[in-house]
């Protein structure tokens, strides 16, 4: 084994650390350390330390790396140096020319370095390291309703402390919804204020911003968790808010993403046509939510989608249904909903296919051409037939009828 394995089996990142500055435990589970940086004129502690995955990362300079970084610039040597100095401390050696003793210097402050400007896969895992160790700082946060505690806990929903670093600091003491991106690497937050927003000025959600690893308009809360499930069914739902992702995971439909707020754009289409090609779309019942449906189903059909709505009344939405329907209502509900909204997509794709028959009869110049369009139009006019008297029909009726 070489020395710099030698030296990560056997030394603690954090370890290393409390030989230059004090540093103190900040989360509940002990990963997460905490200290003055010295790396800049640090007042507020902005410096942290994730023993479990052995980084360091300052919130407020941007220094960050691992324990041989950390030597390297408290040293000012190079890897080598650093090699040298911390096999000395624990005895370790390749050859026989490194000190047994040494005492560490102590620096507490230097020159901030310049801001990045070019986009380095470095910035990037130093972005994603960041939220990995702001997510070891939530507290767990407990939903009244007992069936959506384990999908909160499996979407890894917590509640942030009253203090964060300075640029997280518009999350604390919010219910945190953490955001993965399809590959499931953690690149934001959601953060919903846990009081009434009424008649304030607070916002009920703040969102982490847009970076070089997070944009809202591409990327779909729960895809990750929810891909294995699109391609089970064919199908995927579409809601407008993070809790009814969850609230639909909860139910069984784990085949549902979210719009996080904002407007379906053709990057969410390029996403969801990597699983699927079908969707219902099924947002807030409010008129924002009804418009937005409207055209977020129109831009699906533009992109190939076969595309059915389930048009909820005002101040409903799958969350808020679930609370206050029982498991059986909310599932049943669903479910008859999806097979009518499902059914009108397919009244559409039928109307489509029989007016591309009807301009292709225009052009045909042979009797065999024109018998077989019609021939294929009256087939499809039966199926347009059963599928109208299905819709026509009082929902029970309907519903028979579907089952049948």
């Amino acid at each position: 084994m070489n020395l710099k394995d030698q030296i990560k089996q056997r030394v603690r990142l954090e370890e290393v650390v409390e030989r230059y500055l004090p540093l103190r435990r900040q989360s509940n589970s002990g990963k997460t350390w905490v200290g003055l940086c010295p790396f800049h004129a640090d007042h507020h502690p902005s410096f942290y330390v994730n023993t479990k995955e052995q980084y360091y990362k300052c919130f407020a300079c941007g220094e960050g790396g691992d324990l041989f970084k950390f030597v390297q610039e408290m040293e000012g040597c190079d890897f080598r140096g650093a090699l040298k100095i911390l096999a000395g401390w624990y005895g370790l050696s390749e050859t026989n020319d490194i000190p047994i003793a040494y005492q560490p210097k102590k620096k507490w402050h230097q020159a901030a370095p310049q801001a990045e400007t070019v986009i380095s896969p470095i910035h990037i895992d130093y972005l994603l390291r960041s939220h990995r160790m702001i997510l070891d700082l939530l507290e767990a946060y407990i939903p009244e309703e007992e069936i959506l505690r384990e999908t909160y806990k499996k979407f890894e929903v917590g509640i942030a402390p009253v203090a964060l670093p300075v640029s997280y600091a518009d999350m604390c003491d919010r219910l945190i919804f953490p955001i993965r991106n399809e590959q499931g690497e953690l690149v934001a937050f959601a953060g919903r204020y846990r009081g009434e927003t009424k008649d304030t000025d607070i916002r009920k959600y703040i969102n982490s911003p847009d970076s070089i690893i997070y944009h809202k308009g591409k990327l779909l809360y729960g895809l990750y968790q929810a891909q294995e499930a699109i391609r089970e069914h064919g199908f995927v739902y579409i809601t407008e808010g993070y809790k009814d992702v969850l609230a639909m995971h909860a139910a069984g439909f784990c085949h549902t993403v979210a719009l996080c707020g904002t407007t379906l754009t053709e990057e969410h289409a390029v996403l969801l046509g990597r699983h699927t090609r079908h969707a219902v779309v099924m947002l807030d019942g409010d008129a924002a939510g009804r418009v937005n449906g409207v055209k977020s189903a129109r831009l699906l059909v533009g992109k190939g989608f076969h595309v059915g709505q389930i048009l909820l009344e005002p101040e409903q939405d799958p969350d808020s249904l679930l609370r206050r329907m029982t498991y059986e209502n909310f599932t049943g509900y669903i479910k008859s909903e999806t097979r009518f909204g499902r059914l009108e997509a397919y009244e559409k794709d039928l109307l489509r296919q029989i007016e591309q028959l009807l301009s292709d009869l225009k052009i045909a110049l042979t009797i065999t051409e024109r018998n077989d369009l019609f021939a294929r139009m009256i087939t499809l006019h039966k199926r347009l037939a059963k599928v109208t008297q299905i819709l026509g029909h009082s929902p029970v009726v309907r519903n028979n009828l579907i089952k049948s």
